[in-house]
């Protein structure tokens, strides 16, 4: 399961990844970005015996869903009729604040599939790109999909109240998703057969638009400021100072920044950092629950057009 382990730390670290939809084998997300070891792990799957072999499956070349790495992709847009596992969606397009649509993995392939239902992921699609948006942080059992079956998620988007947007994984069944503009979007999931293994996995997606206004980051309602000197900025979040987060913008960048979108800032600690950026602020300073989750070494982004230098302390 050392793969689920990977996939479930995308995003511990705040910089949830992305890759190109141009290349549907890119690199796993989760190499290239810090964890904190928050992953939950619970059990590992048994060996099966009387399974049936690996089918074989007709994949196009042409992808238009994410990879989660090097998998095969079976995206709902490019599936042949026929094709005996998919994604299907209840909607292709919906409309916000409030929104809400099925999705069902059907496997008729003669196999049976391993996955994990809490294991979804929830991408959108920005300037030619996948960024990987929820969950951030999943349990990990091993479940199993008989040809013949299927398994439905219901997907229910409401931006009523942000300060709701979390990380984690919300179930198996019901979703809840809170903190999801306009735009094009991906929900999927991942898995492999028997014979061949999970280190041939397959991932197994469906394409949707969400017909609404952009998200627009705010801070939480608990943030407070502390101070402001010059084009310093002093905010916490609850009574105690427990660990301190600093966001600095810079103008010449060293290194190559991780492009973040708003979707990802809402569910991470970041997001009371650079919503209270201002006219004539230069670095923010939070003081914000040692259990809030971010990665431990100082990181680049960009934001919104603006590049930033993110530390902590304590």
């Amino acid at each position: 399961m050392n793969r689920r382990r990977a996939l479930a730390c995308v995003g511990s670290a705040l910089l949830a990844g992305c890759l190109s939809e141009s290349t549907p084998g890119g690199s796993d997300p989760a190499a290239s970005n810090a964890t904190n070891g928050t992953t939950t792990t619970t059990e590992h799957p048994n060996t099966l015996t009387g399974t049936p072999a690996s089918p074989t499956l007709e994949i196009p070349d042409e992808n238009h869903c994410p990879s989660f790495g090097d998998s095969r992709v079976v995206c709902s847009v490019d599936a042949a009729d026929g094709t005996t596992l998919q994604m299907v969606p209840s909607k292709t397009r919906v409309d916000l604040p409030k929104a809400t649509v099925s999705f069902t993995l059907r496997n008729e392939t003669g196999a049976t599939f391993t996955t994990n239902y809490y294991g979804w992921s929830v991408w959108k699609h920005v300037d030619g790109e996948w960024f990987h948006i929820a969950p951030q942080i999943v349990p990990e059992p091993a479940m199993m999909l008989e040809s013949g079956d299927s398994h439905a998620w219901n997907l229910t988007v409401d931006n009523s109240d942000l300060d709701a947007a979390s990380a984690r994984s919300q179930g198996t069944d019901d979703i809840a998703l809170v903190g999801l503009g306009g735009g094009t979007y991906a929900f999927g999931i991942d898995g492999w057969f028997q014979k061949g293994g999970y280190e041939n996995a397959i991932d197994v997606t469906a394409r949707f638009e969400l017909n609404g206004d952009d998200l627009e980051l705010a801070p939480t309602a608990d943030l407070e400021v502390v101070s402001r000197d010059g084009d310093e900025k002093h905010v916490r979040v609850g009574d105690k100072k427990r660990r301190t987060m600093v966001a600095t913008r810079v103008e010449t960048p060293t290194t190559d920044a991780k492009r973040l979108l708003p979707e990802q800032v809402v569910r991470s600690a970041l997001r009371n950092l650079l919503a209270s950026f201002e006219p004539g602020v230069r670095r923010v300073t939070l003081d914000v629950n040692r259990t809030a989750i971010y990665a431990s070494e100082p990181q680049v982004i960009e934001y919104e057009g603006q590049t930033y230098r993110i530390e902590r302390s304590g």
